[in-house]
């Protein structure tokens, strides 16, 4: 774990690892029934101790945590949205026979679709395109006017809006048919709309661009991938910049804990007693069945934590005054609550006015050092971690603990 990485060495730990006394530390007397969790549970605390992920924005591309959102939403847009029994077709691919491609769309009447609905069932090597939604239509609008189409057809052709197969063969016109082998379209025609027709031509041996031998329609959808992109491009992102970080402090949990009343001081035993015998995923020993350990025997804790709660300025000058009498251990502060009005640039300021991260309390760390008032600060004590709590004091005070 990272912020453990000045921890001394020590020569020999038999039958346990250091990973293993880490998890020792922070899980303590766990129950028989949970002993397969101490190794991610465990993990799950330190990377807790460790501090919570900021959004992207706070240090480096103020758009970033976006750009990847918006991305993604492209990148899913450019899926087929699957209508109908598409499987066949892809079975088909697999096969290695080529697939008849009909792009299609609401210009050409419904009488002339259901047509090619009905021609296109049972045809496992068809596969009928559509770009996207009729203008200011929503999707569900479309597979509702679909559905009435495809009533009594048994079964469903294969049909898929594909706004990147228009893009990638060109089509700007409807009816058009691309018989695509291999990535390559071997054969194409406007203006027809018989697969039977198509399918003579094919076993004849046509191939290339055969032109167009009937009427042509206008595209009556609209590009369903540009106007994904168009949406995006038009947002305002700092606003929804600013209404993610709103979010996410109305709705964190803090664990809020009693301010203290009086100075005093507990001690924690961190001694483990093993269930039964815990391996890890390689098959080795981690600790055997029945073996009671103190880790703190093995290395040291290396850590100071200081806990407080940020929504009072009190809390936050006796933590500044606080010092840990283990000079040499790392101090972490843990903070009970944040000002949820003034959100991450609020955790800036404090941040910057004790010269040092913050990190949340999480219930795990509450749990495992028993913690009950704030401002407290836990450090070691021999083998044992000694939980001080100290009352708040007056920022002229100065005190220290």
């Amino acid at each position: 774990m990272r912020f453990f990485k000045h921890y001394p060495h020590s020569n020999s730990v038999p039958l346990i690892s250091k990973a293993t006394l880490l998890t020792a530390v922070l899980c303590g007397h766990c129950p028989a029934h949970a002993e397969e969790d101490w190794l991610t549970r465990s993990q799950h605390i330190l990377n807790a101790l460790q501090g919570q992920t900021r959004p992207a924005w706070l240090d480096s591309n103020p758009h970033q945590a976006e750009s990847k959102q918006q991305a993604l939403e492209i990148l899913n847009a450019s899926n087929p949205i699957i209508l109908g029994a598409a499987s066949d077709n892809a079975e088909a691919v697999q096969n290695g026979r080529p697939l008849r491609v009909m792009f299609v769309s609401f210009s050409l009447g419904e009488s002339v679709l259901k047509g090619i609905f009905e021609e296109a069932s049972g045809q496992d090597d068809v596969l009928l395109v559509l770009r996207g939604p009729k203008p200011h239509q929503k999707l569900p609008e479309l597979f509702a006017d679909l559905k009435a189409l495809l009533k009594d057809i048994e079964p469903v052709p294969a049909i898929v809006i594909d706004p990147t197969r228009f893009q990638k063969w060109a089509v700007t016109t409807v009816p058009e048919i691309v018989v695509e082998d291999q990535g390559k379209d071997i054969l194409r025609v406007k203006g027809v709309t018989s697969l039977d027709w198509l399918k003579s031509r094919q076993d004849a041996g046509r191939h290339g661009d055969l032109g167009r031998f009937g009427d042509v329609y206008e595209i009556a959808e609209i590009d369903l991938l540009e106007e994904i992109k168009r949406r995006l491009a038009a947002m305002d992102w700092p606003r929804k910049q600013q209404q993610a970080i709103a979010h996410f402090w109305e709705q964190r949990r803090f664990e809020v804990l009693p301010e203290t009343q009086e100075d005093r001081e507990r001690l924690v035993d961190l001694t483990v007693t093993a269930p039964r015998d815990l391996v890890a995923p390689d098959g080795n020993l981690i600790i055997r069945a029945g073996l009671t350990v103190n880790p703190l025997d093995k290395m040291a804790f290396g850590l100071c934590l200081i806990v407080f709660d940020a929504t009072q300025k009190a809390h936050v000058d006796t933590a500044r005054n606080l010092s840990c009498r283990d000079k040499k251990a790392r101090v972490l502060y843990l903070a009970t609550q944040l000002p949820r009005q003034d959100g991450w640039e609020g955790l800036k300021t404090l941040e910057t006015a004790l010269n040092a991260p913050v990190y949340l309390l999480t219930p795990d760390v509450r749990q495992r050092f028993q913690l009950q008032k704030a401002p407290t600060l836990v450090e070691q004590s021999g083998n044992r971690i000694v939980v001080r709590e100290r009352k708040v004091t007056s920022p002229a005070a100065g005190e220290h603990s």
